[in-house]
């Protein structure tokens, strides 16, 4: 017997199925694609970050799935409708907390380091900008670094594409140049000069990132998954399992 009737719409089915007792969709977390953060492979999303939330959601015992979504605006479309429950690693704004709840940790943040040949450790300093005079330093156009350093007076060699960079410093013709730090690690393991490459210890500049859960969100584990996600993560960094998932992705 169908108990929905041939006349109603799939929307109504759709609602209907919604009202009955037991039925729950799997928590959802979307977001952007950016190695070594979240990204597919072969089929399977892959990532720091989704390490770390299958630890979160493997103690908390919540079934759950994770979208990447290129688009920036369609995931604040999705956290603003309440389709999503989760947005993995967002920024802290402002404007951002009419619709999103910020946890209060963090395991993420996204720091830019200058690098430099690892034959020039100890020979290359950074505690202030008085200490990169004379040396070559790559910018690319169109990235915001941080005004302090853009009117350093240092002696900037700049292209257009951040990607270059790498390439000119392990050519020798620039000296040092500030990279993200955590993808530039990424990507010097894969593909295989990360032992040719050092960063300087304090950061141009750093933000925490945070794991963040939409307002609008109606699932039933939401409250309960918020309740305990930062003591969770607290747990992990204790544990060093969340060290030991970094090292995995940029370390040798």
């Amino acid at each position: 017997m169908n108990i929905f009737g041939r006349s109603h719409s799939p929307f109504l089915i759709i609602l209907l199925m919604l009202s009955f007792p037991g039925y729950a969709r799997d928590f959802t977390i979307i977001a952007s694609p950016q190695a070594p953060h979240k990204f597919s492979e072969e089929g399977t999303v892959k990532g720091i970050d989704v390490e770390v939330i299958s630890h979160v959601m493997d103690r908390l015992d919540v079934k759950y799935k994770i979208r990447l979504i290129k688009s920036a605006a369609r995931i604040i479309q999705e956290a603003k409708s309440g389709r999503a429950d989760m947005v993995l690693l967002f920024s802290r704004k402002k404007s951002r907390m009419d619709y999103l709840i910020y946890p209060n940790e963090s395991y993420i943040d996204i720091s830019w380091n200058f690098f430099i040949l690892k034959e020039n450790s100890g020979s290359i300093t950074y505690n202030s900008f008085e200490d990169l005079k004379g040396l070559k330093v790559g910018i690319t156009n169109d990235i915001s670094y941080t005004p302090e350093f853009h009117n350093s007076g240092l002696d900037f060699d700049d292209v257009s594409q951040n990607h270059l960079q790498i390439k000119k410093l392990l050519g020798k013709r620039i000296d040092i140049v500030p990279l993200n730090t955590i993808s530039t690690l990424y990507e010097a393991k894969k593909l295989g000069y990360s032992r040719r490459l050092a960063y300087l210890p304090k950061a141009l500049k750093s933000k925490p990132y945070y794991n963040v859960f939409p307002i609008a969100s109606q699932h039933p584990d939401k409250h309960r998954v918020m309740a305990q996600y930062d003591q969770i993560i607290r747990d992990l960094k204790e544990e060093q399992i969340i060290a030991g998932i970094l090292d995995k992705y940029l370390m040798d």
